[in-house]
């Protein structure tokens, strides 16, 4: 574990727990259902929208962060909406080592991407039910985690 520290985010800390471990903001639905799996939709719209934190929930600051499967990262498109950096770092020190479903992935990527960009712009399903993305437009750095 790399262990980046909080800074002015709340991060997981705080979080509604499934299973032992914190759910991000995405992760849970308005009406409270957990699913580390899955990214709800509404959550993801309104992270988008609002400017704020897939991790925590709170107000983005720049840079901010994009956290997904190498596929993701190639691609940039990312299906888990923005976090703050030390959000990220966070939520991937907890998550990769243990595998499993976690951060809207129902597989566990073989290696995790960690984007930094100053922008990024929400992708709308083409088809009613599908899920949105993001792609980030100005990427700063780019990093795999195994």
């Amino acid at each position: 574990m790399v262990g980046h520290g909080l800074g002015m985010t709340a991060g997981l800390a705080g979080r509604p727990k499934l299973g032992g471990l914190p759910v991000p903001f995405a992760c849970e639905d308005d009406g409270g259902a957990l699913d580390h799996a899955h990214v709800v939709k509404r959550r993801a719209i309104r992270c988008a929208l609002s400017r704020i934190c897939g991790i925590c929930g709170s107000p983005l600051t720049r840079p901010i962060a994009f956290i997904g499967s190498e596929t993701e990262g190639l691609d940039r498109m990312f299906a888990f909406p923005p976090t703050h950096l030390e959000c990220a770092h966070e939520a991937l020190d907890l998550f990769v080592p243990i595998g499993g479903s976690h951060l809207g992935h129902a597989e566990p990527p073989l290696r995790w991407t960690l984007i930094t960009t100053g922008g990024f712009d929400l992708v709308r399903p083409t088809r009613r039910g599908d899920p949105v993305a993001f792609h980030p437009n100005s990427v700063v750095e780019a990093e795999l985690i195994d």
